[in-house]
């Protein structure tokens, strides 16, 4: 999905922060209204202004209903410092992004005459369980579940949740459901999770590149941004800017934590942040044909290559594993100023470096060479998607719900996150909003990322990548169970058809 097409104007979203144009469902005071002339509008502000100042949850095409002050009740995981956000805030705290979701909330509320229950919020696993619980039972007991994806791909399998295509007022052509990711979870019309600008998640959880500005100054290394608008951020590259750079900062002889590195992944490559570099480098795991068959792709050569050369970032004389600093993010070992370049999450800037002394940049993922055309990244699997249990019986308040949500969401709350949290409070320079959106403009979520649960690819490249001179038999032991798995969840889109 594009998501610039969300994201209003920096100058003109610094304008609403000082005259309050967002402090009551985006609709100005007449005497709060921002003082821009005509010489200094930007084009396409009127457009944007109008966007705010109208009730964003009019730009759906849901008529007009009224639920006579029915419950809607929700359940989703609030493990993640920010994932309960996508559900519920509790009231007005002075914060630009919670507030905007209390309002849209409100507005919700009012605009269908609801109410809205504080969901059941809770680790994924015991979110996972209240469903099964419940859909076992028979019992109607949420209309939504906003939660993880892996876990929500996994409970799909075991028949929880309904085919969205039959919940009414959902519409998958609008802008604010990524369009790559409602074709890729889609298979013969059945789709049974989904992710929507309701999902803050998706934007935070998206895995990019930093690095510390002030050790990239001093130890000469080029301009990073050109690089990345060129093309030329790659892999490679990476490695040649990183490879050599170490000092024992401590002066003890050996390497440990308290050392400068070019590089780190962190405490190591596995998981989502494994599949987000592979993806980086154009990679992916496997297609499924028109017939369903699955085509294979980590067993390529290039899958091989691209393996090969995320081995070496991990063994190369300027990378080491760093974990013990703050939250356990790579992020914190670059503001620990123990690692040049460290893989992040753009909420972890939102969540780690709001207050961080020193100044980062923000890049895409690298890609494999200068040959691949697009740069790529992935949302870490612990975001939330979005899915209807089976037992819910009043569908038409769940599917407005839902569009209504991510309609609010798509005009108010995400350009709130993007522009305000992410490019103007927490970005150190122009150059990092404008990577910032190169990052979410690359996003890609497939069938094999999308429905991975906790059995997919995604959970054996650890092993894949720890001695790139087995990957080949690595992924060929492996092979015959994640064939048997996706058909698997294949076999689960067909018996609803």
């Amino acid at each position: 999905m594009k998501q610039s097409k969300s994201v209003i104007p920096l100058l003109l979203l610094a304008a609403m922060m000082t005259s309050g144009v967002l402090a009551s469902c985006g609709e100005a005071a007449a005497d709060n209204k921002p003082d821009v002339t005509a010489g200094d509008t930007a084009p396409g502000t009127a457009a944007v202004t109008e966007a705010v100042t109208e009730d964003p949850a009019s730009h759906d095409s849901i008529p007009t209903l009224d639920f006579g002050g029915a419950h809607l009740r929700m359940a989703g995981q609030a493990y993640h410092v920010t994932n309960d956000m996508d559900m519920w805030i509790e009231a007005e705290v002075g914060d630009v992004v919670r507030d905007t979701i209390y309002q849209r909330n409100r507005a919700v509320e009012e605009r269908f005459n609801i109410v809205i229950d504080k969901p059941l919020m809770d680790e994924y696993n015991n979110i996972s369980t209240a469903v099964k619980n419940t859909v076992r039972a028979g019992e109607d007991a949420y209309d939504i579940v906003v939660n993880q994806l892996a876990t929500s791909s996994a409970d799909v399998l075991n028949g929880y949740y309904l085919n969205l295509n039959d919940v009414p007022y959902l519409d998958f052509s609008r802008l604010w459901y990524p369009a790559a990711v409602v074709e890729s979870a889609t298979l013969d019309d059945q789709l049974y999770l989904i992710v929507s600008d309701m999902c803050l998640t998706y934007v935070g959880q998206t895995w990019s590149m930093c690095f510390n500005k002030e050790l990239a100054a001093n130890y000469d290394i080029e301009d990073l941004y050109t690089l990345a608008r060129e093309g030329k951020w790659t892999l490679d590259k990476l490695k040649e800017l990183s490879s050599a750079l170490y000092v024992d900062l401590n002066g003890d002889g050996q390497r440990n934590e308290e050392d400068l590195y070019g590089f780190t992944y962190g405490s190591d490559l596995s998981g989502c942040k494994a599949a987000a570099f592979v993806y980086g480098a154009g990679q992916r795991f496997l297609d499924v044909t028109e017939d369903h068959a699955i085509v294979n792709l980590l067993s390529t050569e290039k899958a091989q290559a691209a393996a090969a050369k995320l081995y070496d970032l991990n063994h190369m004389a300027g990378s080491a594993n760093l974990s013990s600093y703050g939250n356990g993010n790579p992020i914190d070992a670059m503001m620990a100023g123990h690692a040049v370049f460290v893989p992040a999450q753009l909420t972890h800037y939102y969540n780690y470096a709001r207050d961080f002394n020193g100044t980062f940049g923000v890049l895409p993922m690298p890609k494999y060479d200068e040959n691949q055309k697009n740069y790529a990244t992935l949302c870490d699997a612990g975001c939330n998607c979005i899915t209807v249990p089976t037992t819910c019986t009043n569908l038409e308040l769940a599917g407005a719900a839902i569009e209504a949500f991510s309609s609010y969401s798509h005009n108010v709350v995400v350009p709130a996150y993007v522009n305000l949290a992410l490019q103007t409070k927490v970005a150190r320079d122009e150059e990092s909003v404008e990577m910032m959106q190169i990052v979410l403009d690359s996003r890609v979520m497939d069938f094999g990322y999308l429905y991975c649960g906790w059995t997919g690819w995604t959970w054996k490249l650890g092993d894949l990548l720890k001695d790139t001179g087995k990957y080949a038999s690595t992924v060929e032991k492996q092979q015959k169970a994640m064939d048997k798995y996706y058909e698997k969840v294949i076999a689960q889109f067909e018996k609803d058809e």
